[in-house]
């Protein structure tokens, strides 16, 4: 085959993907936070290389339709619009982020236990193993932020990701790296794997009222462990 038409049809066949993940997620098969198939098994369907859909995917995620995560795979997402909710977090106060996961996150608590798969029940179990074996604090932190974005992500409700995951963003913020590095001890380490875990077993149990309290009382440590003098 002449290299001219197998390029054309490798920019076909990679179109073709890129339309195929796009109408799956608009249209709702798949969910925010559901797991994409492997490299692997996109590049066998539509025959391609595993570089090509790399390099797709990296730009997908690029403009808001994926989310990749190492080690644990490409989940859906949602691109924001500029009519989405939206945080800026350069903006928002420590105390008001963590008044409002006071007040959104143990909520999360009920959809979760109805909604989430039991893969995505795992995929939680592992994320608190990562936090476990993690060998520094900046290691854990990034953990944490994973384990309560995935947590949210298996609610199903957008619009309550979108307000998580912003807030989420603004604990990335300057405002908030002198309050975690103070906050942050092997001790309440410790205590915070704890909780971790307290909430995921109580959401793999599909118990509600129990992982709302847990998570309730998790973030009230946090608030008063980074907030009060």
């Amino acid at each position: 085959m002449p290299i001219k038409q197998a390029r054309k049809q490798a920019r076909a066949a990679l179109e073709r993907l890129r339309s195929h993940i796009e109408t799956q997620i608009r249209d709702g098969h798949w969910a925010v936070g559901t797991q994409l198939p492997t490299e692997r098994e996109l590049a066998a369907q539509f025959e391609v290389s595993r570089n090509t859909v790399r390099r797709l995917l990296r730009e997908m995620e690029a403009t808001g339709w994926i989310e990749r995560h190492v080690g644990r795979g490409t989940f859906a997402r949602i691109p924001k619009d500029k009519s989405s909710f939206e945080l800026d977090a350069h903006s928002v106060n420590p105390e008001e982020v963590m008044e409002a996961r006071l007040l959104i996150e143990p909520l999360l608590a009920k959809l979760v236990v109805t909604r989430a798969s039991e893969r995505e029940l795992e995929g939680l179990q592992k994320l608190v193993a990562a936090g476990a074996s993690a060998a520094t604090m900046s290691e854990f932190e990034r953990w944490d932020n994973e384990l309560h974005k995935a947590i949210a992500a298996s609610s199903k409700n957008h619009y309550l990701i979108s307000i998580v995951e912003g807030i989420h963003a603004a604990r990335q913020s300057p405002a908030w790296y002198a309050l975690r590095r103070r906050g942050l001890t092997d001790d309440r380490r410790r205590t915070y794997q704890a909780d971790h875990e307290a909430i995921v077993d109580a959401l793999t149990l599909r118990d509600g009222d129990k992982a709302r309290d847990a998570i309730a009382a998790h973030l009230g440590r946090v608030r008063d462990n980074l907030l009060l003098k």
